[in-house]
């Protein structure tokens, strides 16, 4: 039986970073592939995973929960057909984990493949912000998952994290849970995550939750300095694209490519030392998309 491992997490927790950390983690000789869900338009995760090596098989512009439930499916249905060991799925930030029951009641996808593990990223920063603003999706992330891996916790304090785990632990009490800085988890750790006994239970849920997010996502050739770059995700913090949740992307800057990621109002840049391709994505509510592509264009 192939393995079906889930890492989930809301808009911006942090689930690429652990999907990278669990595939460096895992055993070589592991026939594995990814599956990349992304809500908007351009898919930058799955740059960042190719370039690294990763088989990735891609669904974009939609959430598996609806819009893309068919052709994640039928992707599904391919791989099983193939030598693999294990599938890894990152699903986007908005998909409801008790959705994913619905798939598996397909006979050619259940006696073939079954769910081995379910990690959700929580976002330590934005955690009381999420779980009060999108109480659906997060909630429903939170209560099916067998392991709950707390991200960004170097940025609060020990009583912060704990007051964290209380609130995750009421929620979902049987979810391993782990707190500690992301750069002191070892490979023991990781490896915990999907290949200890899931504990997790997935009920088939009557709730649908809506949502009026936006995306934008394009590719661009425009050579984007770091300043400028600075400018414009200065100007997402004050509204002036909108309510933008999450933005990330790869630019060149001239001399070199630049990596950002944007959370609700927090942003990092980085310098991306392999991928070398112009590529964004946003999404939130009501972006004013003319000035945003203007800004990348």
């Amino acid at each position: 039986m192939i393995k079906f491992d889930i890492v989930s997490g809301f808009l911006g927790a942090g689930k690429t970073t652990l999907v990278k950390r669990i595939l460096h983690s895992l055993d070589t000789c592991e026939k594995i592939v990814l599956i990349e869900n992304d809500f908007g338009e351009a898919n930058v995760d799955r740059e960042i995973l190719e370039i690294e090596g990763f088989e990735v098989y891609e669904l974009s512009n939609g959430c598996i929960c609806c819009k893309l439930k068919g052709d994640f499916l039928l992707t599904l249905k391919h791989l099983l057909s193939q030598e693999i060991d294990r599938i890894i799925f990152e699903p986007s930030g908005i998909f409801v984990l008790g959705e994913i029951l619905d798939i598996f009641k397909d006979i050619e996808i259940s006696s073939k493949c079954f769910i081995n593990s379910i990690t959700t990223v929580v976002d330590a920063q934005n955690f009381t912000k999420h779980i009060q603003g999108y109480s659906g999706f997060y909630k429903s992330q939170i209560l099916h998952a067998s392991s709950l891996v707390i991200s960004k916790a170097q940025f609060l304090d020990d009583n912060e994290i704990l007051l964290i785990e209380q609130g995750l632990k009421t929620l979902n009490e049987t979810a391993h849970i782990i707190s500690k800085d992301w750069a002191k988890l070892s490979n023991q750790d990781i490896k915990i995550l999907i290949n200890g006994k899931s504990n997790c239970i997935l009920q088939a849920s009557k709730e649908v939750f809506d949502h009026d997010f936006d995306s934008l996502g394009l590719s661009t050739s425009r050579i984007v300095s770091l300043e400028q770059l600075k400018r414009i995700l200065a100007t997402c913090k004050t509204g002036g694209f909108g309510d933008v949740i999450r933005g990330k992307g790869i630019l060149c800057s001239g001399t070199h490519y630049l990596e950002f990621n944007y959370v609700d109002g927090q942003y990092s840049i980085m310098e991306s030392p392999d991928v070398e391709i112009g590529i964004v994505s946003f999404i939130g509510n009501n972006l004013r998309k003319e000035e945003l592509t203007a800004a990348f264009k």
